[in-house]
């Protein structure tokens, strides 16, 4: 576990979260993805939403696709990002199934060529946000080159930033930098955790 005793970074917590990860069985990644989707997917802020982008997850992440496969049925607007790593931004590209996804920058599932339809940032309502650990205070740890942070400071005031994570990614303080956006919720199988 993390050594309270001395200055924590976020390469520390980034290898001690990523080794937990790592120890997940399948089962379990799917057990408790299958309760954070519930969970988000109840949410009156989801179901009066219009537009929401959701992130497409990479091995060990809270998995999203039940999450994308549900706001589709429902008849949502369902964006995804797409990595520019020129700029390290990312792009939001409406979706109209998994179907049209395939393994783009670093092996993430992203929208094929053909199927890329831009976004403006500023229509979007809701971002769920993938990390390696959140706090209580709504701050976030990625995994360190910046694209989320970068991307969420073009979105409006308004867009609700939901960050997924299991029980385990959650500390009471992460390290943080000035340029770092914080989270308004955050999803785990234990429930909705508001920043205080």
């Amino acid at each position: 576990m993390i050594d309270k005793a001395r200055a924590v970074t976020k390469e520390d917590v980034r290898r001690i979260m990523l080794k937990r990860r790592r120890e997940m069985s399948r089962e379990e990644i799917d057990c408790k993805s299958q309760r954070i989707a519930e969970i988000l997917l109840s949410l009156d802020l989801i179901k009066n939403s219009k537009t929401i982008m959701v992130y497409v997850n990479m091995p060990g992440e809270v998995r999203t696709e039940k999450i994308i496969h549900d706001l589709l049925k429902a008849g949502k607007t369902v964006v995804v990002p797409v990595c520019i790593p020129q700029k390290v931004d990312l792009l939001a590209s409406e979706i109209k199934g998994l179907h049209e996804l395939e393994p783009g920058h670093y092996g993430i599932l992203e929208p094929k060529e053909e199927f890329i339809r831009p976004v403006d940032p500023g229509i979007l309502e809701i971002i769920i946000v993938p990390g390696i650990a959140f706090d209580m205070h709504g701050n976030r740890i990625g995994h360190g080159k910046g694209y989320y942070d970068r991307f969420l400071m073009k979105v409006p005031p308004f867009a609700k930033k939901i960050g997924l994570a299991f029980d385990f990614q959650m500390m009471h303080r992460v390290p943080v930098c000035h340029f770092d956006v914080p989270m308004d919720l955050i999803i785990t199988e234990s429930g909705v955790k508001e920043p205080k």
